[in-house]
């Protein structure tokens, strides 16, 4: 069982997303994703780079860039390249986990729910290559799938068919995908994906909707969200518990996630996972990415507090 983290993180101080954005070509913006890397390495297990820019945008421009094309929506082989990971294996890192925002998402983004067979497949080619491009790297132990939308927007509805077509990848490495809601989750089981992601860290009852002998049959396994990751809420709660504003404090914002998502609230997450999935459970972390926390301190407290309580499990 590892402890990985989605990706997205809060941005330093006085850095606007607009700016990451236009200068994520810059030497200020390489070396800002390798500091936040270095900080995430000091709990996390396998960080995923530290995503500063838009989950979408970051693939779906250079995707529809005639000069960087195959075909409508096919990128180059040669130009499916996520920078923050170039930046990264300059450092000679050791585990590296890099999320790629999935082919139903792009898709969906760009076309909404009504699906045209070829544009999906040239989607999802496209999605292969930057992850064929990420895997040429040895310390990438771990590819993640972002589709949030799936099982959540209404109007988006493949079918198994689409899905397993979209996601019949041959990769060399623990691919998973993360989904928000687990409606999906089985229609993954005869695709690529050899880990499926869910959320469950403020709403529990989500794992009863995962069949375990299903996935061992399948020979799948699971990361579980055990740490919350909404924010607005924890410190919505904090501030109407004390009568306080822990948006003005870091310090009090500090509080508000100990009070709410302590190392033992977290370590009693992954004891009932681990009593339902058992070894299915390869993978541990946050629900979903840090980047709305009111600072990258706050954000490092949360993985502070899951390392701790992955620590506290295996001792």
């Amino acid at each position: 069982m590892l402890f990985d983290d989605i990706g997205s993180f809060p941005l330093p101080t006085g850095i606007t997303r607009e700016w990451a954005e236009k200068n994520f070509m810059s030497k200020e913006y390489e070396e800002m994703v390798q500091r936040a890397f270095l900080m995430k390495s000091k709990f996390v297990e396998v960080p995923n780079y530290p995503q500063f820019r838009d989950m979408v945008r970051m693939f779906l421009e250079p995707m529809k860039n005639p000069e960087l094309q195959d075909d409508a929506y096919l990128i180059s082989e040669k130009e499916a390249i996520i920078p923050e990971v170039e930046f990264l294996e300059k450092m000679k890192i050791e585990n590296l986990r890099v999320c790629i925002t999935g082919v139903f998402e792009l898709y969906y983004r760009e076309f909404g729910g009504v699906i045209y067979e070829d544009v999906l497949q040239n989607f999802a080619e496209s999605v292969y290559r930057f992850a064929r491009n990420a895997i040429k790297y040895a310390n990438v132990v771990c590819l993640s799938f972002d589709e949030p939308s799936l099982g959540v927007v209404p109007d988006l509805l493949p079918t198994k068919e689409q899905i397993e077509s979209a996601y019949d990848f041959k990769l060399g490495v623990d691919t998973q995908v993360h989904l928000h809601e687990p409606l999906y989750y089985d229609r993954f089981l005869e695709t690529g994906i050899k880990i499926i992601g869910i959320e469950t860290a403020r709403d529990l009852k989500k794992m009863e909707a995962i069949d375990a002998e299903i996935l061992e049959s399948y020979e799948k396994g699971l990361r579980i969200g055990v740490a919350r990751t909404d924010i607005d809420c924890i410190i919505s709660e904090f501030n109407a518990m004390y009568n306080v504003n822990a948006w003005k404090s870091e310090e009090l914002s500090m509080l508000a996630i100990e009070e709410f998502e302590s190392a033992e609230r977290i370590l009693e997450r992954i004891r009932i996972a681990k009593e339902k999935f058992g070894d299915l459970v390869r993978y541990i972390g946050p629900d979903c990415g840090l980047f709305a926390f009111p600072s990258q301190n706050t954000a490092l407290k949360l993985l502070e507090n899951v390392r701790k309580a992955k620590d506290l499990w295996t001792t």
